[in-house]
């Protein structure tokens, strides 16, 4: 039987943070994190959808904060990018360092599952952040996150 997190977290914004989330309910595995004051993603304000996956709204609208946030609530963090300078990975790279969690960074554009796979079976984590490149910055990371995740946990 493969192993499968029991829960999906992300921080909500467009892209690999969506794709994580939507392919974790299509999957039955539970969702939620934290989102920034006013559930803001790069579309604007998007509490009741974000609400729908159990996402929590925090006191600021400080994006890296929401980053350590969902760090710090997960075992292990997915990172989808094909720009892994991008400030965003930067943080979330930086605050998993800085709190010793686990952490893949992966192409999404590029065959990736078996990757994930190996990582997941080495760190099992009970929760998992997937992060990444948002919609505007890498078009269709988010239907490419969904299909990755759900070919990696469908056996």
């Amino acid at each position: 039987m493969i192993f499968k997190p029991e829960k999906i977290i992300s921080g909500g914004q467009t892209g690999a943070d969506t794709g994580g989330l939507i392919a974790g309910q299509r999957l039955g595995i539970a969702t939620g994190g934290a989102a920034p004051k006013g559930y803001l993603t790069e579309e604007g304000a998007r509490a009741e959808f974000l609400k729908g996956f159990g996402l929590i709204e925090l006191p600021t609208k400080d994006l890296a904060e929401r980053t350590r946030e969902n760090i710090r609530n997960s075992d292990a963090t997915l990172i989808f990018t094909d720009n892994p300078n991008s400030d965003g990975t930067a943080y979330t790279i930086r605050f998993c360092r800085e709190m010793d969690k686990p952490y893949l960074i992966v192409d999404p554009r590029e065959d990736c599952c078996r990757k994930i796979r190996a990582f997941i079976d080495k760190n099992r984590p009970f929760v998992l952040n997937v992060a990444g490149n948002r919609e505007s910055n890498s078009r269709g990371i988010t239907q490419r996150a969904i299909k990755i995740i759900q070919q990696v946990f469908s056996g």
